[in-house]
């Protein structure tokens, strides 16, 4: 989750933009499937917040990346006799549209299916006394989740994905307290928690003998407990910190423009830490 690095998508979308023009703005697609005999569930940022909706209508490239990643390495594997002979690896992909509640109800479908998968179908009957089937769009139960990209996503949904012992692993979530393996076992990541991070840019400072700088970080779980770090690593190497702004997560361009008034009155400071998402440093 470092800022301020963006990558375009060169795979084609799974997710499509839909086409605002019309008078009543059509829905966002929230998930997608491609089925096989074992389900690999993924929460991915493939479009950015609405005002009025969960979802906008902007594709966000990141998120989009990630995918993409995902359903590469999946085909790989599938084409692949030699990694699982016989078997296909399928997929149920979410968008999380970049908010941590929105993904955690969207998540109840990777819940759901793995749930029906354990229901005793025996006792059940239908009026025509036939047996009970899932609809043609149940997947089948995910063994495992790729996913979320922001740490608030990964908190929220791995409190949710614990209680039924599905593994969950992050390509990007940093937030040191993913690393509480009494609260998340069943949590993994591929990147290290925003400690090693925060570490770095202090290192960074003093490499360039600045000891009195101003900070701006993200609201939420990844800007918060980043930035809560830095300060206490600046602190300890003698760094002091001028001034340090939030950006809220609904921030509008007023809002960036008095965090930059702020931050100009501090006239001494040598420069500015950014510990943001990708969107609120741009």
């Amino acid at each position: 989750m470092l800022f301020g690095f963006i990558i375009i998508p060169l795979l084609p979308f799974l997710f499509a933009e839909k086409d605002t023009s019309q008078s009543q703005p059509e829905a966002i697609q929230a998930s997608t499937t491609v089925p096989g005999d074992i389900i690999i569930g993924g929460l991915f940022p493939v479009h950015e917040k609405g005002e009025k909706s969960p979802c906008g209508h902007k594709i966000y490239h990141r998120g989009i990346q990630r995918m993409e990643a995902m359903m590469f390495a999946i085909d790989r594997i599938n084409a692949d006799p030699n990694i699982l002979p016989n078997i296909t690896i399928g997929a149920h992909i979410i968008d999380t549209c970049s908010r941590d509640t929105y993904a955690l109800n969207q998540s109840l479908q990777f819940v759901r299916a793995s749930a029906l998968n354990n229901i005793d179908t025996s006792s059940f009957e239908c009026q025509d006394h036939s047996i009970p089937r899932p609809r043609n769009n149940y997947t089948g139960p995910v063994f495992g989740v790729v996913g979320g990209s922001y740490s608030s996503v990964s908190l929220q949904v791995a409190n949710l994905l614990g209680l039924f012992r599905i593994p969950q692993i992050s390509p990007a979530s940093t937030a040191k307290a993913l690393s509480d393996k009494t609260r998340f076992k069943y949590f993994a990541r591929t990147v290290p928690p925003d400690t090693f991070q925060s570490s770095a840019l202090v290192d960074i400072v003093k490499s360039v003998n600045w000891s009195y700088v101003s900070t701006v970080y993200s609201e939420g779980s990844y800007g918060e407990y980043g930035i809560e770090v830095f300060h206490r690593e600046a602190q300890e190497r003698n760094v002091c910190i001028a001034t340090a702004e939030k950006v809220p997560s609904t921030a509008d361009e007023k809002e960036f423009d008095n965090i930059i008034i702020k931050l100009k009155k501090k006239v001494n400071a040598r420069g500015v830490v950014l510990f943001t998402r990708a969107e609120d440093a741009r």
